[in-house]
């Protein structure tokens, strides 16, 4: 598999309609293209899709009709691995594993080195914890942690839901910071209702009832 910089950012879904319950689409018909890098915002009441677009984008949700297609590559796809970072809202910690475990393990996972990520730690005010378990960190640094080990690759498209929410001031700034300087050359989804004014978003999508979006 090529270097996940080798590809040209972007997300495609094509007349998507896709649910959890036969019968009952979440989502009906969706169409947007997000295909030049920048932050791309998703906002919408509770229940209008919004998450389970980011479920498309992760692979985890497969369309019933349509096509989710990520760089060029079918989002189902394992290839689509390489070319995707996804963050739940919902972080999946071990409580006794300290913060540098955490990172390591998550590094290998994407088949990457572990120094970027630890790198990033004292950016986000967590260099002081690194050797400490994750049952001793406030739940803004859990949060941070938890966005450095699903950010850990470098990849040409980016999805975060809600990704400031519980973060501290510095955690913000840091992640603005970064933010900034992947829409350069990254296509970045931020599902969330506000977002910073020093950011410049290239495309809000709003959703509305069944997946229809403004």
């Amino acid at each position: 598999m090529p270097a996940s910089t080798s590809f040209e950012a972007s997300i495609e879904i094509d007349s998507v309609t896709a649910g959890y319950r036969q019968g009952t689409p979440v989502l009906d018909g969706l169409s947007l293209s997000m295909n030049e890098p920048g932050l791309y915002r998703v906002a919408g009441s509770n229940g209008s899709g919004k998450s389970t677009l980011l479920e498309l984008i992760s692979g985890f949700l497969q369309p019933w009709a349509g096509s989710v297609r990520l760089c060029g590559i079918d989002a189902s796809s394992p290839d689509a691995r390489h070319v995707r970072s996804v963050c739940r809202t919902t972080p999946a910690l071990y409580p006794s594993m300290t913060v540098h475990d955490h990172l390591a393990l998550a590094a290998r996972s994407r088949q990457v080195g572990p120094e970027a990520g630890l790198a990033r730690l004292a950016k986000y005010g967590l260099k002081d914890w690194v050797e400490q378990p994750v049952s001793m960190l406030s739940t803004g640094n859990i949060r941070k942690l938890w966005l450095l080990m699903c950010t850990v690759a470098d990849t040409p498209v980016v999805a975060i839901d809600e990704p400031f929410n519980g973060m501290d001031v510095r955690g913000i700034e840091a992640l603005i910071d970064e933010l900034g300087d992947w829409a350069q050359h990254k296509v970045v989804v931020l599902i969330s209702h506000t977002i910073p004014e020093q950011l410049t978003v290239r495309h809000s999508f709003v959703f509305k009832e069944e997946g229809a979006i403004a």
